[in-house]
């Protein structure tokens, strides 16, 4: 076997190492057809500093849609950064905008409102999210993404 062979066959062995979703799996149709997840509302009449559900349960190499809605009652910054970073997002749309992004740190409410994320979920792991200065109280949710074949 030649230099130049084994070179390449090393080079092709380096990028069959999946890192992310394999290419079947982001052409997987069904990648395309989005399941909507329970949106999640921060903050109540009954209690600014609610948020429900607290649970989502995902696959890896599906697609979701995130409908976060946030009352008037407070500011909100939902952070999840952990969450964002293994997770490939298709867009973010707010108020009619569509907003393409690689990757996103917060999203913050001032006066209330409602974003929606539309994303694949790339990682298998637990992530948690929640509102900024309001996780140290205890409003915690959680992303449980499992692997595609499941447990």
């Amino acid at each position: 076997m030649s230099r130049l062979t084994l070179l390449v066959a090393f080079a092709l062995l380096a990028f069959a190492v999946p890192i992310g979703p394999s290419a079947a799996q982001i052409l997987d149709p069904s990648v395309h057809k989005l399941e909507r997840l329970t949106p999640l509302q921060l903050g109540s009449e009954e209690n600014p500093a609610s948020m429900e559900p607290r649970e989502y349960k995902l696959k890896v190499g599906k697609g979701y849609r995130w409908k976060i809605q946030a009352s008037d009652l407070n500011e909100y910054a939902l952070v999840a950064p952990d969450f964002f970073r293994n997770i490939w997002i298709r867009k973010i749309e707010v108020g009619g905008v569509e907003i393409k992004s690689a990757t996103l740190d917060e999203v913050e409410f001032e006066d209330g409102g409602e974003a929606e994320l539309f994303f694949v979920a790339v990682r298998p792991g637990t992530f948690e999210f929640g509102p900024k200065g309001m996780m140290e109280r205890g409003v915690v949710g959680k992303f449980i993404i499992d692997s595609a074949g499941g447990n």
